[in-house]
């Protein structure tokens, strides 16, 4: 129990197999008398060293190696000069507008195609005015009530 090892060298065929499966994956020679033995073997094994060994598998080879795979996108876009807009939700009231406007082009009722066409208008200018009015001056806020200078 007091072997780290997660493998073992198979006696017939000598190659490394994970330690605690019954048989070897190489040559399907029995390493324990049965699965539930060798579970209750790694359950013990596990319990002697619980911090290390506690996001271990049966089935592994190797520890776990823990990477950190976060990747901050917007800084890595920076440094290769790619501008990335921020995220916003107007394209998708844009695009409910726009599902009202294509259910107008359907052939109903002309009171129906109407109604449909200016519920679909006033929604689609709401997400383009949000979009361009309100996230750009979230985005390019003045920096005081001055006349503006054009150079």
């Amino acid at each position: 129990m007091s072997n780290p090892s997660l493998v073992v060298e198979c006696p017939r065929c000598g190659l490394m197999t994970a330690r605690f499966v019954d048989m070897c994956r190489n040559c399907g020679y029995k390493l324990w008398p049965s699965s539930v033995m060798a579970s209750a073997a790694f359950k013990a094994w596990r319990a002697v060293d619980p911090e290390h060994r506690s996001e271990v598998s049966r089935f592994d080879m190797d520890y776990p190696v823990h990477m950190d795979d976060v990747i901050d996108f917007e800084a890595r876009a920076h440094q290769l000069g790619i501008h990335l807009s921020p995220p916003s939700n107007w394209p998708f009231v844009i695009c409910f507008g726009l599902l009202f406007l294509g259910l107008a082009a359907i052939p109903l009722a002309s009171t129906t195609r109407i109604v449909l066409a200016v519920i679909g208008g006033l929604i689609f200018l709401w997400g383009v005015v949000g979009w361009v009015v309100v996230d750009d001056s979230k985005m390019f806020p003045t920096d005081g009530p001055g006349p503006e200078v054009h150079h």
